[in-house]
């Protein structure tokens, strides 16, 4: 009884100093958050996603005004964040991004975990 014990400290403390290291890149995520506005949205229809290294990381749908926050764990040091709608335009909290040539995904620098979108303006 007293080996079991001693066995599920073990494991106990070691869970606790080596699985819970934030600093580690393994650990990294993507953090957006921003607005989307065009004419005649219809909030319930439209899907924002990240995708990190060609794998969608996480899914959202917009608040009814068009709000959203979106978190992930980051695959590889960039990702984009993808709309099921074309972008026209989008201002932002961080220089660098770009949109990709067809116009449903925002494509964040290297090295870029948080970033706020003022506005993202929608076909």
């Amino acid at each position: 009884m007293k080996k079991i014990v001693l066995i599920g400290l073990l494991i106990l403390f070691a869970t606790f100093f080596m699985g819970c290291n934030s600093e580690s890149r393994d650990n990294s995520r993507a953090y957006v958050e921003g607005n989307l506005l065009g004419n005649k949205l219809d909030f319930k229809e439209i899907k924002i996603s990240l995708k990190s290294d060609g794998t969608i990381i996480a899914e959202a749908n917009p608040n009814n005004s068009g709000g959203f926050v979106i978190s992930g764990p980051l695959l590889s040091d960039t990702f984009s964040l993808v709309s099921n709608r074309k972008i026209k335009s989008f201002a932002t909290s961080k220089s660098g991004c770009k949109l990709s040539s067809d116009a449903l995904q925002i494509l964040i620098p290297p090295g870029t975990t948080y970033i706020t979108f003022n506005e993202i303006i929608l076909e």
